[in-house]
């Protein structure tokens, strides 16, 4: 296994990077702007953030949440999307993404991290859906194709596996919504940037980790929902954003997986070992 203190703290430091991103993710997409240019800049006063102005976590202490030209108070949402980032970063790399590199060939590289890469994603994905009740096609299409793509590397996923991931992972979710959208009698009950959101994950993890996830997110969903709705804190149209739980359901379905996987691999060796 690959392990160290230095790989971790460079993990959860890239993590933090990769958080003040999502930042930019999470506000630029749903208003359809560029996420390239302009620079990061405050959203009040328009004055451009500098280099020291922007390291992940540091900045915001050291301005004390405030801009340092027009004193408006900067979000809470920043550091914490990058905290989060980072810690997430620190999880995979100790849980997921060392112990298959420990083995991996050459050539198997490439998934392990993209879909690290992608478990990351989830988190600017479930920040805009919850606020927005929207999934951009920037954030999941590419994915999906990316996915497809990888299959045909040796090691991993067949193309085959891949398809019939994506055709499962996507297909289960609609068959849900039509079902959903009979039984609540609403016009649409699940969206399609969910479904194009299960077809990323049944592309890159196959269909049984798609199922788990949608299985996991039902089950979260359905509890909070009744948690919500028992507190009057859900409107009549009972609305609730589907992506965040399918989000966590993904994060539960692999961490769950590469535990198995790693169980089984430990008792075959004492088994064989003696």
């Amino acid at each position: 296994m690959i392990t160290g203190t230095y790989a971790s703290v460079f993990a959860c430091a890239l993590g933090a990077v990769l958080g003040s991103f999502f930042n930019v993710l999470i506000y630029r997409l749903p208003r359809d702007e560029s996420v390239i240019s302009p620079g990061s800049h405050c959203p009040q006063c328009g004055h451009a953030i500098g280099p020291l102005e922007n390291i992940p976590l540091v900045s915001y202490g050291i301005l004390r949440g405030k801009c340092r030209w027009c004193k408006a108070p900067i979000s809470l949402i920043y550091p914490a999307v990058e905290l989060l980032t980072g810690c997430a970063a620190l999880l995979l790399w100790i849980a997921y993404v060392a112990p298959r590199l420990s083995d991996a060939q050459p050539w198997q590289i490439p998934v392990i991290f993209f879909q690290a890469l992608t478990l990351l994603l989830f988190i600017p994905i479930s920040c805009i859906d919850a606020r927005h009740y929207i999934i951009p096609d920037v954030l999941t299409v590419p994915g999906i194709v990316a996915s497809a793509a990888l299959s045909f590397l040796p090691g991993g996923l067949t193309p085959l596996q891949s398809g019939l991931g994506i055709a499962v992972g996507a297909g289960s979710l609609w068959l849900m919504g039509i079902i959903g959208s009979w039984a609540l009698k609403k016009k649409d009950s699940m969206g399609g940037g969910d479904v194009r959101l299960m077809a990323l994950i049944g592309g890159l993890w196959g269909w049984q980790i798609a199922f788990g996830a949608i299985f996991a997110a039902s089950l979260m969903g359905t509890v909070v929902g009744l948690v919500l709705i028992a507190g009057k804190k859900l409107g009549q149209d009972h609305k609730l954003p589907f992506g965040p739980f399918l989000a966590l359901g993904t994060w539960a379905a692999v961490l769950a997986m590469q535990l198995v996987s790693a169980g089984y691999l430990r008792w075959l060796d004492r088994m064989i070992t003696g």
